[in-house]
């Protein structure tokens, strides 16, 4: 996990105005400057990664939101579904008493003429009638069919018919009203577990928040022991330089040797060819076989060779190129990475892309182009 990560971080601070009392403690100093940059880059890695983790957690809880959303409508609309077939449900119910209602009032009819019959001897059996249970009972009876008249029965078979009709209507809405409920049921149980789904998102998403504030804490923390490093050693040169000058170079010894060692690969902290080199090392590494002393340093940092230059407003060749680059709070940071300009509009540097190599000044490393030192 992150969090854990960011327990086992070790970030070397370094006491402003603690001064090493040799050249022991200045390659330890210079070692922990590099050790800071190295931390640097694995915490911007860690933040990049856990921004992209909260952008996806983010994503994913608004997608759980919009989802329960969607689910609650879902739900409203199958409880007016469910309301209107209730409601279709009595209409059915109050269709079949009335019609029950009719066919009662045309039976008790019935059974008068049925009776008149007999009385005249229509019929041989009053028993027919009188024993009859309801009008389907009644309709049933082939002995009383004989002695109704052709209207009486068919007036029996629709008022049968009807009331049949209506029952299958009624059957049919409780049916669909069955279905309607049950898919209710099962939008309710989704939203149930879209509740808890969303609840262990929230945390989820909380515990990535803290992580990167903690993440930022140890960033700010580590940015500042690192400027304490590089202003320590850059008065440190700037005062070595003023008490033993440096000895100058062949500028054309400088981008000989520079263009030497392209492809050397790229290693943070590397300061040698045989292991590789990062942006400052490279560079440091150059300078010191083309005859720049540094001071008496192993090494320098960007920021302290920009301290070692002296700004000009018109590159020329031999004069190194530093880059800016944006801080995680959006800013600029200056002396971000360093170069060698080798003239007409190009660079040879060291990075994380390819290592040593030749770069030109348009699109990406012309927009990013700083300032530019020239060598004592």
């Amino acid at each position: 996990m992150v969090a854990a990560a960011l327990c086992a971080a070790v970030i070397f601070m370094i006491p402003a105005g603690k001064v090493p009392a040799d050249a022991d403690s200045l390659s330890e100093l210079q070692q922990k400057q590099s050790d800071l940059k190295k931390k640097g880059e694995e915490l911007d890695g860690q933040l990049q990664k856990l921004k992209s983790d909260r952008t996806k957690q983010e994503q994913y809880c608004e997608a759980l939101e919009k989802k329960s959303v969607n689910l609650e409508d879902q739900i409203d609309s199958k409880n007016l579904e469910i309301s209107k077939l209730d409601a279709d449900i009595k209409a059915k119910e109050a269709s079949i008493a009335s019609k029950q209602k009719e066919i009662d009032t045309d039976f008790q009819k019935l059974k008068k003429r049925v009776y008149a019959l007999y009385l005249t001897g229509e019929a041989s059996n009053l028993e027919i009638v009188l024993n009859a249970k309801n009008i389907m009972d009644l309709a049933d009876k082939s002995e009383l069919l004989r002695v109704i008249s052709e209207h009486d029965t068919g007036l029996m078979n629709t008022l049968k018919a009807d009331i049949d009709s209506i029952k299958t209507q009624k059957a049919e809405i409780e049916k669909n009203r069955k279905t309607a409920s049950d898919a209710r049921t099962s939008l309710e149980q989704q939203q149930q577990q879209l509740t808890a789904l969303s609840k262990e998102a929230k945390k989820v998403l909380d515990s990535l928040n803290r992580n990167a504030q903690q993440l930022n804490s140890d960033k700010a923390e580590q940015e500042a022991a690192l400027s304490t490093a590089n202003q320590w050693l850059a008065n440190y040169f700037s005062s070595s330089s003023k008490t033993a000058a440096a000895s100058s170079g062949s500028v054309q010894k400088l981008i000989s040797i520079a263009e030497r060692y392209q492809k050397v690969p790229y290693l943070p902290g590397g300061s040698s060819p045989d292991r590789g080199f990062d942006c400052s090392g490279f560079v440091s590494y150059v300078l010191k076989q083309s005859g720049w002393s540094l001071g008496n340093a192993l090494r320098m940092g960007v920021v302290g060779l920009s301290n070692y230059t002296k700004s000009v407003s018109s590159p020329t060749p031999g004069n190194l190129i530093f880059y800016w680059n944006y801080n995680n709070n959006g800013t600029k940071n200056h002396y971000d990475h360093v170069g060698i300009y080798l003239g007409n509009g190009q660079a040879i540097q060291c990075d994380s892309t390819g290592g040593v190599k030749i770069v030109t000044l348009s699109k990406y490393w012309g927009d990013h182009v700083d300032s530019y030192g020239r060598l004592p």
